[in-house]
């Protein structure tokens, strides 16, 4: 039988541990584990004194089974893992680490244990670390050398949880003394302004988060490394700050309170991100973009793939505040015409009709835009140029300012050869209109019958069209129509004159 060491008598930490008693075989153990469960500490003891094994050899598969120290960690029986630990036990060795499970259970005392009788401290998962909302923990583990910010742990327990002030006061103690923490606390804010969550804002700044700082995204690449496979000199793509996520993201509120600033933000990098109107709003009180192509060129993709009219409303205010488009080159311009024409139709009406308004852009670079015949027939499609099919023509959607829109872009269109209409030209019979029951077919003599026969408005609306339109159809088959008070005259006696009806050609269209 091998000595055994009663903890309760003395069970000090030394130096010289006990080798740990190692089984191959989970079933080797099996007994150990029932008793454990149990709380049968002096059979537990008996087993020691036996020299039976205690755990699973390092590297032994154990499957689903659980180990002693296990049972008596979750139990919460601190005899039982003392009596473990005085008995050469390595907590090391197991697969689920004693620490994390000790901290899942809030046994803070059970830490301590382990941690007094060799429990590796770098083990231990961050996440259950800061989930106990613990400050004396983060201190020890902290004093013990253990990485807080490894992976960005501390950075994303802020950002995902902000309930946890322990462990922002904790952060706000040590980020001058320890550049990492500040850098955490910086993410962590730029992750609240991204998703609008004003209280996790509040916080970290309260905790000296930097909004200006630029920093690895948690939402992009959080794990990686500043420089990890990056050219020198050049910035990786998920890196930003907390004022670039709210402008992106349109969060105004939260643009205030962390206060864009142009000696401490690139801003025209901000001009071409700004999401929303009132966000450009706030950034033109501050300073127009100097690369002016750059930021429309942006805009116009967003407003264009992505989000209309909530980015359409922002390209808006972009001229609203004083942006001009006067000068650019012809590869941008073309750049820009490919991003209007994969454009959907009421956005590329909306886009048009917005870059031909006042003076926002260069006649010459409207000119430039409008020149290619992609352009031109995009522009019949939505309705900007008139069809030249007549039946076409009176049924198509024109939008408003056409005119106003043409001219701008200086698309000058031939004007039709205006010929005026004669009876040669009339085919007869004609359709003037649609009854209630159907189409009303006369021939030319028969409608000069009728408007003379009674008012205009009358026989308009017996062929189902409106008196201005009959009046047109008579203008266009060459038929005089009675004149004002004609009728007036007529009722009271008076002598009234009936022109005769202008002959047609004998070679008219049948």
């Amino acid at each position: 039988m091998s000595s055994f060491i009663d903890p309760r008598v003395g069970s000090a930490p030394s130096l010289e541990r006990r080798p740990a008693r190692t089984a191959e075989r989970v079933e080797e153990l099996s007994k150990l584990h029932a008793i454990c469960r149990d709380g049968r500490l002096y059979d537990v003891e008996l087993w020691i004194a036996q020299g039976r094994p205690l755990q699973l050899a390092r590297g032994t598969s154990s499957g689903r089974a659980t180990s002693a120290l296990q049972i008596a960690i979750e139990s919460g029986n601190h005899s039982l893992v003392l009596l473990l630990l005085t008995s050469g036990y390595d907590a090391n060795h197991e697969i689920n680490n004693p620490l994390d499970l000790a901290l899942r259970a809030r046994r803070f005392d059970l830490v301590t244990l382990l941690l007094e009788w060799g429990a590796d401290p770098h083990q231990v998962d961050l996440d259950d670390l800061f989930g106990t909302y613990n400050s004396e923990l983060f201190e020890r583990f902290r004093e013990l050398g253990v990485d807080l910010s490894a992976d960005h742990a501390l950075a994303g327990a802020i950002a995902y949880h902000t309930s946890n002030k322990p462990l922002l006061g904790f952060a706000k103690k040590h980020r001058l003394a320890e550049p990492m923490f500040q850098q955490e606390l910086d993410m962590a804010l730029a992750h609240h302004a991204s998703e609008g969550n004003e209280k996790g804002v509040q916080l970290c700044l309260w905790a000296g988060a930097n909004p200006h700082a630029r920093v690895p995204s948690l939402r992009y690449g959080a794990a990686e490394s500043l420089d990890d496979n990056d050219p020198e000199g050049e910035e990786p793509w998920f890196v930003s700050s907390a004022v670039y996520e709210a402008c992106q993201a349109g969060r105004d509120d939260i643009l205030k309170r962390l206060g864009p600033d142009p000696t401490r933000d690139n801003f025209e990098e901000l001009w071409r991100v700004a999401a929303t109107a009132p966000v450009i709003d706030l950034l033109a009180r501050h300073c127009l973009p100097r690369n002016v192509v750059a930021v429309i060129q942006h805009h116009l993709w967003w407003a264009t793939f992505s989000e209309g009219w909530r980015r359409l409303e922002a390209f808006r205010r972009l001229f609203e505040v004083g942006v001009r488009w006067n000068e650019s080159t012809q590869d941008e311009i073309g750049e820009l015409r490919r991003a209007l024409l994969k454009a959907s139709d009421n956005t590329f009406v909306e886009l048009i009709k917005l870059l031909a308004t006042a003076d926002y852009c260069s006649p010459d670079i409207l000119r430039e835009l409008a020149r290619t015949p992609s352009m031109l027939a995009r522009m019949k499609k939505v309705g900007f140029i008139a069809s030249q099919d007549e039946r076409y023509r009176y049924s198509q959607f024109r939008p408003t300012r056409s005119r106003e829109v043409l001219q701008r872009f200086g698309i000058e269109l031939p004007k039709p050869k205006r010929s005026k209409l004669t009876a040669a030209a009339v085919p007869r019979p004609v359709t003037i209109g649609r009854s209630t029951e159907k189409e009303i077919q006369l021939d030319r003599e028969e409608l000069f019958e009728r408007v003379w026969s009674k008012p205009v408005a009358t026989v308009a609306n017996e062929c189902g069209v409106s008196g201005r339109g009959l009046k047109k159809i008579c203008d266009r088959l060459a038929i005089p129509v009675p004149p004002r008070g004609y009728w007036a005259k007529l009722s009271a006696g008076k002598a009234v004159r009936r022109p005769k009806l202008p002959s047609s050609a004998p070679e008219r269209a049948r």
